[in-house]
């Protein structure tokens, strides 16, 4: 029987078998060769901090207070969110796809995955639940490696649209994981003339030098918001949060120029007590944005109908077979199946040794 990645009651990445069933006839079945997820989502979900006796109300779009149990967010659920396979199996009424033809989309961390290939009229984010994802493409001449890239890109490419990068800007990213990284690539693809990279592993820093940083730099050595002032005679016009820490979104606010833009792309969890947001925040007349895509992929972009998710998707998965947004070494570490349990693990002891994992069938 084939196996999949799971989380179980315990939070702790296990494999289990599971029974293949038939396709409907507008599906296909995908043999994963590679597949990856979002590790620092999964553990911000795992740690149940957003909510802390709250639940969200739709209706009024607030969190209130609850007192009903947290839901237990992953248990049994998908762990990736993006793959690369070949489809072994289609269903009776799939057109444009074939047996043999390499994909890539969102997938499991599964040896086997149903995609279904219809595009809704409505874009749902997939999310950690059921039903299957859709979106697929041809992989081609595309680095399966860099193919796994293509989500988290997603969020990088809104952080920098929706905050208005142009180009001449000076923008600093606050955060080196792999939606950081993608972020540090994306801006420098859109012109920016200076960009400051922050996080303190410098394995990130490295790697964000690869992807057009002109400056990286560590928090933990020196005041980051300070050099960046010092080396640019004011701040940032835009700077990124992205790495779902207070200290670094304290990082952006004070990095920031007079009348310049802070967007909050990481998900924060927990309270603000340390946010002085009456200081520089306040005195240099900042504004803040949200990106559509940090949490609530559901909703489509600000440019809207301009601009869809799918044309977001469509355009990332162009820029990358145009050899433009590639991720050299973003995948580390690279490991078998039977070893994803082990590196769950060290991305819940030892997060510094993980960018953004890779599994291989």
């Amino acid at each position: 029987m084939p196996i999949r990645a799971v989380f179980n009651e315990d939070h702790a990445a296990t494999l289990v078998e599971y029974d293949e069933r038939p396709l409907l006839t507008n599906e296909v079945r995908i043999q994963t060769e590679y597949a990856s997820g979002k590790h620092g989502t999964t553990m911000h979900m795992m740690d149940g901090r957003k909510r802390q006796g709250h639940r969200w109300d739709e209706e009024v779009r607030l969190y209130l207070p609850s007192d009903e149990p947290d839901p237990d967010p992953v248990p049994d659920s998908l762990v990736g969110t993006s793959g690369v396979g070949v489809i072994s199996e289609v269903g009776a009424d799939v057109c444009g796809w074939q047996v043999g033809d390499r994909v890539f989309g969102f997938m499991d961390v599964s040896e086997t995955n149903i995609i279904t290939v219809d595009r809704p009229a409505d874009f749902i984010w997939p999310g950690f639940a059921e039903p299957s994802p859709w979106l697929i493409w041809e992989l081609g001449d595309l680095d399966p490696l860099d193919a796994l890239c293509f989500e988290p890109a997603y969020v990088a490419v809104n952080s920098v649209r929706e905050s208005n990068v142009r180009f001449g800007d000076a923008v600093a990213v606050v955060g080196l994981g792999a939606i950081g990284l993608l972020t540090v690539k994306v801006a420098a693809l859109s012109g920016a003339e200076v960009i400051f990279a922050v996080d303190p592993l410098p394995k990130r820093r490295k790697l964000a030098q690869d992807y057009g940083a002109h400056h990286v730099i560590n928090p933990f050595a020196v005041d980051a918001a300070l050099e960046i002032k010092e080396i640019t005679g004011g701040g940032v016009d835009v700077a990124i949060e992205i790495s779902g820490h207070y200290a670094a979104l304290d990082t952006a606010i004070r990095a920031a120029r007079f009348g310049g833009t802070v967007c909050q792309a990481g998900a924060i969890a927990g309270n603000a007590a340390e946010l002085w947001l009456g200081r520089e925040f306040l005195t240099n007349s900042l504004k803040m944005i949200v990106p559509r895509g940090n949490g609530a992929m559901e909703y489509a972009p600000s440019d809207y109908p301009s601009w869809d998710q799918y044309r977001v998707f469509d355009t990332i998965v162009s820029m990358m077979k145009q050899g433009k947004l590639t991720a050299p070494g973003l995948i580390d570490p690279l490991v078998s199946i039977e070893e994803f349990p082990d590196v769950f693990e060290l991305i819940k002891h030892n997060p510094s040794e993980v960018v953004k994992y890779g599994v291989r069938f």
